[in-house]
């Protein structure tokens, strides 16, 4: 490296050591008699081609590769820069392919690749457990959690972790006092900020003393945020009580300002995980050594390599299986994100594919954009072309070359996109969360560039500049150099009949891969419009819904039952209010239950959701009874009746009258588990998922008993808000503690309609973007191609053609890329469409009105812009196009 830095010193020695080499071989002639001019010609004839001995003599110094390069690229940017129009229109193309890939990478980054938000946070891994063969297990959160007895044993019996660490996720919690409002938080082991180190800003982290003993030490660690938001930053706070879920903890430590945890979802606050069954009063986890909830994270000690962690905790793995017969378990381990869980990443992958891929389109667009620059540029620089290869140039030196000047635009766009990208996706992103719904938790994203995003972003940049620049490199140089050399531009270079083709091909490529971006997006707007529009099936407008989650709460079932009997019977009272019932779950609330259950004559079970409702149930929602009967008051005593959804009932029992007809519950022990006689039939309703009338679903009587975890259901007159004022008091009267929001089913569809409403943005952002790299790729090349073909137009006109008949005939070339393209993309959509199932409410995939107007739409777009060049053809004098060329 030291010699290409020396470049200039050695090739000054070289031309001192030549001529001196030369100067002796001269004197030597005049010394034996000849003229110094014969002498120096004479010895110049010997030494040979001086230009050629440097070639070879730098080859030998080594480095030449480095040299050529340079001298490519200083050649390249003298081309570009006399170029401008050219240059500016592909590196804003590039820009913007670039530049958005670069921003929803970054995105994906911040949630699933960049390392926890830790000191040395390389040195943290997340530890996962995979079981193999059919495990009976209990699961809370997810299946490769760990339980505590089996936290204490990779804790305790691991040599190659400085520390190992446990935590619950997604904890929620009701802070009271006087401060009433849902958190999210976690459970943690007490050494969970000391492995971390990321010890509190003001006070202490856990201590052993704090996990010495369950449910002993109600202490807790609050963020930043909620103790500057909540509690107004108050300094004497250390040391006082909050109350988490009915229990009063004592704070012990502030966090450092911008730490909030080592989820995606920002934690609140941090309790011992010893509290779990006072903070979550419903099960007693810590005790359960066959319950997956514990999340593991360890500081990986100096020196010790992935693959040394993984065969120190695969023995302890595999001693553990022994007292479990049939189990089997492997290790997944790898350096700790905010989404690093195996169940995570199979839901965060595929999404993640999905919009790279609709992201990567726009990029190919503008690749094939700026390949058809590239290709209509390079037949007018034909002849330079044509005139290096004559004069010695290998093609793969041209190809060279090209590339190079290609790399140059790709790195030029490159470095605009990416800084538009660090620059705006950030405030996108918090835009998007900021319109999330209000009980959406509030997300931990890190969206600033690292090392990984500036690498992808390299990466990507150099990739465009080969992919938009090889075939025009290559078909540039394929020349015939006798007609290239004579000018004759309708033969040659991409005036051939092959370079029509290729450009016809990438206009093709890029209305194709646009079709399908604004068919998505067409599908999308028609599944938003749909989902504003379509009648659920029940009362949204004039019923409300508050969901009681006593059990967290610490209620047992009588104390539950008690005061869920005063609120109903109490809110029934208010004026305006005309009913009140019950459900274990809200329609449309998204809180799913589901099991399967054994039908007479069919061999296999059959999946339902189901939900356990009161009597006045469905004339609170609207929902009527369209056969049989409804629930009676004591219909649940013996919990034999069932009411099915129209739909289910037809599914199960086609052509037959589902009345008295049995099922029976899953199996238990090898035998059928309770009966369930049909009672009645209800009407189909959108319960389940916003747009699918047709969810099998079964709905049991619910006991006055079935308290601990409910949703009251009002059907009302007037205003919400009133009413949610007036529920609330009655709640806090009977206990200060209990959260009560109650919200309209209405505004509750808005959990479905909003992800819908962002994904249509996002999408129609990206056609729209897609639309306009495409039109101007139509509109180059329609522009292109009247240029090259002036005098043939010429020709045709003197020859008595009508210049609407030869515009005519230009649009008609024009257009035949883009319908073909458009076909290509219309199958392309319709294989695929199904990706967007779940975002269009019951509509089809394969929705004729957005399959036929968005094509049309295209298509005249693309006319548009293949008419404004072509109408050119209308002005040329034909005396002055025969000159022409």
């Amino acid at each position: 490296m030291k010699q290409w830095w020396n470049w200039r010193k050695r090739e000054k020695e070289l031309d001192k050591e030549i001529q001196h080499h030369l100067r002796m071989a001269a004197t030597e002639r005049e010394e034996r008699g000849a003229k110094p001019l014969e002498a120096e010609s004479g010895a110049r004839r010997e030494f040979g081609n001086v230009g050629l001995v440097k070639e070879v003599t730098r080859d030998v110094w080594g480095w030449r590769w480095l040299e050529d390069l340079f001298e490519d690229a200083r050649y390249g940017l003298r081309v570009l820069s006399k170029n401008p129009a050219f240059t500016l229109a592909a590196v804003l193309a590039i820009a913007l392919g670039v530049g958005i890939n670069v921003g929803i990478f970054s995105v994906l980054n911040g949630i699933a690749l960049r390392l926890l938000p830790v000191s040395r946070a390389h040195q943290i891994l997340s530890v996962n457990q995979i079981f193999h063969h059919h495990v009976s297990r209990n699961v809370h959160n997810g299946s490769s959690m760990f339980s505590y007895a089996e936290y204490l044993d990779y804790r305790d019996h691991n040599h190659v972790f400085s520390g190992l660490l446990a935590y619950e996720p997604f904890v929620e919690a009701t802070l009271g006092g006087g401060h009433m409002q849902p958190l999210v938080g976690a459970l943690a082991s007490c050494n969970y900020f000391e492995v971390l180190d990321e010890h509190p800003a003001q006070g202490r982290g856990f201590v052993d003393s704090d996990c010495a003993a369950p449910g002993q030490n109600a202490v807790v660690v609050i963020s930043d945020d909620l103790w500057r938001g909540t509690f107004a930053g108050d300094a004497s706070l250390l040391g006082k009580q909050i109350i988490l879920n009915r229990t009063p903890c004592t704070v012990i430590g502030i966090a450092a300002q911008g730490f909030t945890g080592t989820e995606v979802v920002a934690n609140a606050f941090w309790a011992p995980v010893t509290m779990q069954k006072e903070l979550d009063a419903g099960m007693d986890r810590l005790s359960d050594s066959n319950m997956s909830w514990l999340a593991l994270l360890g500081r990986v000690a100096p020196s010790v390599t992935i693959e040394q962690v993984h065969a120190d905790l695969s023995v302890i793995a595999a001693r553990i299986d022994q007292s479990h017969p049939g189990r089997i378990t492997s290790l997944a381990i790898a350096r700790a994100t905010l989404v690093g869980r195996p169940d995570e990443r199979e839901f965060l992958i595929p999404v993640a594919s999905v919009v790279l891929a609709a992201f990567g389109l726009v990029l190919l667009i503008a690749c094939a954009n700026v390949s058809n620059l590239l290709l209509a540029r390079a037949s007018v620089r034909q002849k330079e072309i044509a005139l290096r290869l004559s004069m010695g140039a290998s093609r793969w030196r041209l190809v060279r070359q090209l590339l190079t000047e290609s790399l140059l635009l790709s790195a030029a766009g490159g470095v605009l996109g990416s800084l538009l990208a660090f620059w705006s996706f950030a405030g996108v992103a918090h835009f998007v969360i900021a319109h999330l719904p209000k009980d959406f938790p509030t997300l931990a994203l890190n969206l600033a560039p690292n090392f990984t995003v500036l690498a992808y972003a390299l990466a990507l940049t150099l990739l465009t500049g080969v992919a938009f620049g090889l075939v025009p490199a290559l078909q540039s140089s394929r020349l015939d150099l006798n007609t290239a050399l004579k000018g004759d531009g309708a033969l040659t270079g991409s005036g051939r009949k092959s370079g029509r083709v290729l450009r016809n091909v990438f206009v093709g490529a890029q209305i194709a891969v646009c079709m399908i971006l604004l068919l998505a997006t067409g599908l999308l707007l028609r599944g938003l419009y749909n989902a504003q529009t379509l009648d659920p099936g029940f009362d949204v407008k004039n019923t409300a819904s508050t969901f009681l989650n006593l059990e967290t709460l610490g209620f047992d079932e009588n104390r539950a039952t008690a005061f869920v009997g005063s609120l109903r019977k109490r809110v029934a009272d208010l004026p305006g209010v005309l009913e009140v019932a019950q459900a274990e779950s809200a329609p449309l609330s998204n809180d799913h239950s589901g099991d399967h259950y054994l039908i007479p004559g069919r061999a296999e079970k059959v999946a339902m959701e189901y939900n356990y409702v009161s009597p006045e149930f469905f004339s609170t929602v609207g929902i009527p009874i369209v056969r049989g009967r409804g629930f009676e008051a004591n219909d649940w005593r013996n919990g034999t009746p069932a009411i099915l959804t129209e739909s289910t009932a037809r599914r199960l029992w086609p052509g037959e009258d589902p009345l008295g007809k049995v099922f029976h519950d899953r199996e238990t022990g090898g035998l059928p588990g309770t009966e369930r006689v049909v009672v009645g039939v209800a009407k189909d309703a959108s319960v389940s998922k916003l747009g699918e009338m047709d969810t099998m679903y079964v709905y049991f009587p619910a006991a006055p008993t079935r308290n601990i975890r409910s949703y009251l259901l009002i059907r009302f007159q007037g205003n919400v808000r009133d009413l949610n004022k007036s529920v609330r008091e009655i709640a806090r009267s009977l206990d200060a503690d209990v959260p009560v929001q109650v919200t309209k089913l209405e505004d509750g569809m808005e959990v479905w309609r909003a992800p819908a409403r962002i994904v249509t943005g996002l999408s129609g952002a990206l056609g729209g973007l897609a639309l306009l790299l495409a039109l101007i790729g139509v509109y180059g090349m329609v522009s292109y191609s009247v240029s090259r073909s002036v005098r043939e137009i010429g020709i045709r006109m003197a020859l008595g053609a009508d210049g609407s008949k030869v515009m005519g005939h230009a649009l008609r070339q024009a257009m035949r890329p883009v319908l073909i393209g458009c076909l290509i993309g219309v199958a392309g959509c319709a294989a695929v469409s199904w990706v967007l199932s779940s975002l269009l409410f019951g509509l089809d995939a394969h929705d004729p009105i957005a399959f036929v107007s968005v094509p049309v739409f295209l298509l005249m777009a693309a006319l548009v812009a293949s008419y404004i060049p072509a109408r050119r053809v209308m002005r040329v004098d034909p005396v002055v196009a025969l000159r022409y060329e």
